[in-house]
């Protein structure tokens, strides 16, 4: 994704994580912690992967986003994440246990951006607002690359699917099945930027495997209402937009679930279950709503670029 929207610039290969996740949510934590050790060794490796390449290249800013071993003595730093307020499944003194150990990385890094509103009302909740914080951060307000962009001439449902697998690939099948006798007209977006093979249009339902930024910015401005999950980026972008939305998080992914009731809560998206989804029912709600966001600023980042003091 990141090579076709920006295929001007260098890239430099960098191992990921290479998590793997359960297709029951009620296993999710316990898969987690179990490649607690692989996650560590990647750190340190990314780490030292770092430091061999600033042999070469003078980078002036690194800025990692949740990569935690990508910090350093040898240029300016800055770590970005809205999830500082670690929810692990396992009750406060699991999640101060986890907070402490990643803070200890955290910290190293010149300073942490939390892409949300510094007051209330804000995005994330206890996520980015927990009462202990990083040693040095700032708020930079939400985040998003989409643009309020001229609509395409009908209003339709828009499905955008993300997140990893299998569960991607479990709601796809949900969400085929309950919309595949809709009467709605559907774009149904499958969050897929690598060559997958393609799905034949079907009835009303046209699929995409992915859009880039331009024509996801036209999609979204058109459509009527969303259907995604609960990921931060999703959030930011309905947001930006100003878009209904149904919002499902990813079974046992403690960060989503408690967003999606956060923001349901706050009545800003109609939230269902995966395990209890019933489509008829939750786009009807997302469509009854009211969009009442509150005013964020999209913008904000450019001032803690400038506070960087980089030329």
């Amino acid at each position: 994704m990141l090579t076709r929207e920006f295929p001007q610039l260098k890239v430099i290969p960098l191992k990921g994580y290479r998590i793997s996740y359960p297709k029951k949510g009620t296993l999710f934590i316990p898969k987690i912690l179990m490649q607690v050790p692989k996650i560590v060794r990647s750190i340190k490796n990314e780490h030292r992967w770092l430091d061999h390449q600033l042999d070469t290249h003078q980078w002036d800013l690194i800025i990692s986003d949740n990569r935690y071993g990508l910090y350093t003595t040898r240029t300016k730093t800055v770590f970005i994440t809205h999830q500082l307020g670690i929810i692990s499944g396992f009750g406060r003194m699991g999640d101060g246990l986890l907070r402490t150990l990643l803070y200890r990385w955290i910290n190293r890094f010149n300073i942490c951006w939390v892409p949300d509103a510094t007051e209330k009302p804000n995005i994330a909740g206890k996520l980015s607002h927990p009462q202990c914080m990083p040693n040095h951060y700032a708020f930079i307000g939400p985040l998003s690359r989409l643009n309020k962009a001229k609509p395409w001439a009908d209003e339709r449902l828009l499905v955008l699917l993300s997140g990893p697998e299998p569960q991607r690939t479990i709601l796809e099948k949900k969400l085929i099945d309950q919309l595949s006798n809709t009467e709605e007209a559907v774009v149904f977006v499958r969050g897929l930027p690598s060559s997958a093979p393609l799905i034949e249009n079907r009835g009303r339902i046209r699929f995409e495997n992915h859009l880039d930024a331009k024509a996801l910015s036209e999609m979204l401005s058109t459509a009527k209402a969303v259907i995604c999950r609960s990921g931060y980026s999703s959030v930011m972008d309905l947001m930006k937009l100003k878009k209904r939305a149904l919002l499902i998080p990813t079974p046992g992914q403690t960060e989503q679930v408690y967003l999606a009731r956060h923001l349901g809560a706050l009545r800003w998206f109609a939230v269902q279950e995966q395990e209890d989804l019933d489509l008829k029912k939750g786009i009807a709600a997302a469509l009854s709503q009211t969009i009442e966001f509150p005013a964020l600023d999209f913008e904000a980042f450019k001032k803690a670029f400038a506070n960087l003091g980089i030329q």
